[in-house]
């Protein structure tokens, strides 16, 4: 199975919550876990040190249609996942754009009006859970349903 996950930077606790769940992925066994993750700030996207398997991006990645340009969003459109997962809480117009034209056969994420068009499979987080409560339930969800060969 091969999985991408898409995030924005934030510097607080969030952040190293979704990195430690993506180690987790990876420590699974799952083939290719890709790890997207957008900056708002050029200062922190400088400062980013990831691993191979970490593509930063910044609006600098995009020509003013929507194009990409880094090799980083290049490499999303080559792949083709079998689940791609939106931790983004929330539409940023370039991490829609990286959901919206990267090729998966299952994207998932939180239900957020006007976003239903991104998403196969949302999960509406009632009085507005936090970020490590949207991943449980992924998580919950994606093990089931590999259980089952539906992903």
């Amino acid at each position: 199975m091969s999985m991408a996950v898409v995030t924005v930077y934030s510097q607080d606790d969030t952040f190293r919550y979704i990195e430690s769940f993506v180690k987790d992925l990876r420590k699974r066994g799952i083939k290719t876990v890709d790890f997207y993750i957008y900056f708002d700030s050029k200062k922190t996207f400088e400062m980013y040190q990831g691993t191979l398997k970490d593509f930063p991006f910044s609006r600098k990645g995009f020509d003013w249609k929507g194009k990409f340009l880094s090799r980083e969003l290049k490499h999303a459109l080559e792949m083709d996942y079998d689940v791609l997962l939106d931790l983004t809480r929330g539409g940023t117009v370039p991490t829609d754009l990286l959901i919206s034209k990267t090729q998966a056969k299952w994207k998932a994420g939180e239900r957020i009006n006007g976003r239903e068009y991104l998403l196969d499979f949302m999960i509406d987080l009632k009085g507005g859970g936090d970020t490590r409560n949207l991943m449980h339930h992924l998580d919950t969800y994606i093990s089931n349903f590999n259980l089952h060969s539906a992903a």
